[in-house]
């Protein structure tokens, strides 16, 4: 009896190990020369020290962006790589959310533990000089 109560015990404190961590909701805007984006994204891209980290893209609409919006929301807490993309949202052959209007930026980003964060992205306006457009879908 001592022995299966102790089998018992055994099985449910392996059971109850840490769960998933709690993931962090980010919402934002994004400007350029002072004013909202057409359109966009943000990918933040995991440092490799967050495990179980995934890449994770939010797309903007007049310049606002918000991981709840999407079905794989959230991100664990820690460093990652920011990247934005913006457009003028005029669709048209070969460019779906539009031309860039700026080359695209990267920065680096830490998302601290809770849950919700919101965050202002000013695109510097050199970005917008030689813009390299980039087809951004075949339709």
């Amino acid at each position: 009896m001592i022995r299966l109560s102790f089998l018992v015990l055994l099985v449910g404190l392996i059971g109850c190990g840490p769960g998933k961590p709690a993931l962090t909701e980010i919402s934002g805007t994004v400007t350029f020369k002072g004013s909202p984006i057409p359109a966009g994204d943000v990918s933040f891209s995991p440092d490799v020290s967050i495990s179980g980290g995934q890449i994770r893209m939010y797309m903007v609409k007049d310049g606002k962006f918000n991981s709840e919006d999407t079905p794989e929301s959230g991100l664990l807490p820690g460093k990652y790589k920011v990247r934005i993309n913006g457009y003028d949202g005029v669709q048209v052959p070969n460019f779906f959310s539009g031309k860039q209007i700026f080359n695209a930026i990267e920065q680096e980003m830490v998302i601290e533990p809770g849950p919700k964060i919101t965050t202002e992205f000013v695109i510097p306006e050199s970005a917008g000089q030689n813009v390299k457009h980039i087809p951004t879908a075949d339709f």
